[in-house]
């Protein structure tokens, strides 16, 4: 059975470089998605880093409205552009959420993916409320 952890990248990189260490393309084994189990653990970090205040986007990108601004811009309290959580959805969507996905397979190989570099099914986000 494969296990699968995720870890911040402010965090893995102050544990050690060896430990998070990038698994290159070619030598990874599991599948290019994100599983279920992985995307609410994703999503539920992210929103709790929103909902403490954390940084909201990746430096260098500004290409159209991020998450923050459309919530600042929202004058109705119980839209869906102020809820973390949909928040969070959005930023896995546009790929600006920089958290490493660990992948322990039962024989002890171990493969590092960021969390950018892997896809996500939209069905399983269910952005309809």
């Amino acid at each position: 059975m494969l296990r699968s952890e995720v870890l911040d990248a402010e965090v893995a990189k102050s544990v050690g470089a060896h430990s998070a260490a990038v698994t290159p393309f070619a030598e990874r084994r599991s599948g290019l998605y994100l599983t279920k189990f992985e995307v609410a653990r994703i999503i539920g970090e992210r929103a709790k880093q929103i909902t403490s205040g954390a940084a909201m986007s990746l430096p260098g990108t500004t290409t159209g409205l991020d998450s923050v601004e459309i919530a600042e811009r929202c004058t109705n309290p119980r839209s869906l552009a102020v809820d973390p959580i949909m928040m969070a959805k959005y930023d896995l969507l546009q790929r600006k959420i920089r958290m490493l996905v660990r992948r322990t397979w039962p024989d002890g190989v171990v493969e590092t993916i960021p969390v950018n570099e892997l896809m996500v099914d939209v069905t399983m986000l269910n952005l309809q409320y």
